[in-house]
């Protein structure tokens, strides 16, 4: 009936609003109304259907909420600096409303980039006069940049930085071209063997080590010493080894020869040792002599003689021996005498009184002797005998060491004057010894090379390779020095 009254109304062109079809419900989604309840906003949308949803957020900065600031370290925003090149900036909170801005200055993503070259200033080296490494590390700008020696490797030899641009490769026993490698950026050098002073003539008569070495001076013993010149101070070292004398009254009846005990740092000999040692080495010092001795080895040990120390010793990792404690009957010490130095075999001495006793004892090790004109078993420098041996009253009325004057101090050196060594006006001038009478300082310096590679521990060691004999091509020539 109502639809009816509609049409017909309609025909008579009059339309009731009663006749209107009812409107269609908003889309879902469709915001009705936004409003705040506190710090709420409450937002109204259509649910498609005539009804209502309503959604909270709470804590909404547009109900007048203010949040609390970031935490300290909060990165808020970043960015490569527009005025420095490979610099990126990072804004942080500071955990009070506040900013603060870090700077990374070498930054790739932003355009930093470094630079390194290598050049050698030194091509060739050895195991004492290495090949020298240049290194250039700069960045972009030309500024100098750091670096490690956790980032290189060498094929042969020991590469061992010595200051911001320069490396040092040693040799380590083999010879040939070797590749050193920083980073990704290698250069070549090459290894080679040790200089020696050659003999300039053949021996006088059959079986004779007599010979004239480079420097024209005469050489027993057949070995032709490295050497790398008449004014090479290098300092060597001489890994020294020390047998303290393990006795039968306090270890017993039955003690067979042997080292008892090896000795470490946290025993007190050690210590004793240490500040022992450093004597020698100040000795050495002040007469010009390029050695310093090392404490390498301290071991408890029983021994009867020399022959007893030799077996003891041999092939043990030191360049020298010294034992401590006994020596033979109505002595201060004794040696034997060592013209050739091979590995393995270092040369050894007995000592019981003071250090210069020690170091006279060593010196006779290596081939120095008493002196021509000597108070007690006179003779020459068993290796250089026109110097290498002790003289009475060369500063003074002090004696080179290896003399039996009562003030043996020293070491002769024809380079040096008494007063580089003594303290005293009456020293001025005084040549603290001569080529033709005596300079034990030149005989050890010329010498030191050979004994430092008694024990090579710096050579490489082929851990894959069998162990081969090892062949001395010493000769035995056996003297023994009674003091």
């Amino acid at each position: 009936m109502f639809i009816e009254l509609c049409n017909t109304l309609a025909l008579y062109g009059i339309i009731s609003f009663l006749c209107l079809a009812p409107a269609a419900p908003p889309e879902e989604g469709t915001i009705l109304d936004e409003y705040c309840d506190g710090t709420t906003n409450v937002i109204v949308t259509a649910d498609g259907q005539g009804g209502e949803l309503f959604t909270e957020q709470p804590e909404s900065e547009a109900c007048g909420y203010v949040p609390p600031p970031p935490p300290a370290g909060t990165l808020l925003k970043s960015g490569c600096s527009e005025d420095y090149l490979g610099v990126k900036w990072f804004q942080y909170a500071d955990g009070q409303g506040g900013t603060y801005t870090e700077k990374d200055p070498r930054s790739y993503e932003c355009g930093y980039r470094r630079y390194l070259n290598l050049s050698m200033e030194k091509e060739y080296g050895d195991r004492f006069d290495p090949a020298i490494v240049k290194v250039d590390y700069k960045d972009m700008l030309g500024r100098p940049e750091g670096w490690g020696m956790e980032h290189h490797s060498t094929t042969i030899g020991k590469a061992v930085r010595l200051d911001r641009n320069t490396v040092a490769i040693y040799g380590d026993g083999r010879t040939g071209d070797g590749i050193f490698t920083l980073g990704t950026t290698e250069i070549q050098f090459y290894i080679e063997n040790e200089p020696v002073c050659e003999f300039i003539d053949e021996p006088k008569f059959y079986n004779s080590s007599i010979r004239t070495d480079c420097e024209g001076h005469t050489q027993k013993g057949g070995q032709e010493l490295i050497y790398y010149g008449e004014d090479d101070d290098r300092l060597v070292t001489w890994e020294l080894g020390v047998l303290v004398y393990a006795s039968h009254y306090k270890y017993g009846d039955d003690l067979a020869e042997g080292i008892l005990e090896e000795l470490d740092e946290t025993h007190r000999e050690w210590t004793k040792w240490s500040e022992r040692v450093e004597k020698y080495n100040t000795v050495y010092e002040k007469s010009g002599v390029h050695i310093r001795y090392k404490l390498t080895k301290l071991w408890l040990a029983h021994y009867h003689n020399l022959q007893g120390i030799s077996n003891i010793t041999i092939g043990k990792p030191v360049d020298v021996v010294l034992a401590y404690g006994i020596s033979y009957e109505g002595t201060c010490g004794v040696a034997r005498v060592k013209t050739w130095f091979s590995e393995g075999k270092p040369p050894y001495s007995m000592s019981k009184c003071t250090t210069y006793t020690d170091l006279h004892e060593i010196g006779h090790s290596v081939g120095l002797a008493h002196g021509p004109e000597n108070q007690g078993y006179p003779a020459r420098g068993y290796i250089f005998p026109d110097f290498g041996h002790g003289y009475n009253d060369i500063c003074g009325t002090k004696d080179d060491l290896m003399s039996y004057g009562y003030e043996g101090y020293f070491h002769s050196n024809s380079k040096l004057y008494c007063d580089e060594i003594f303290t005293g006006s009456w020293y001025k001038g005084i040549v603290a010894g001569g080529l033709e009478y005596s300079d034990t300082a030149k005989s050890l310096n010329r010498v030191r090379y050979n004994v430092s590679l008694i024990h090579k521990e710096n050579d490489y060691v082929d851990e894959d390779s069998p162990l081969q004999m090892m062949r001395s091509q010493s000769r035995r020539i056996n003297i023994e020095v009674i003091d």
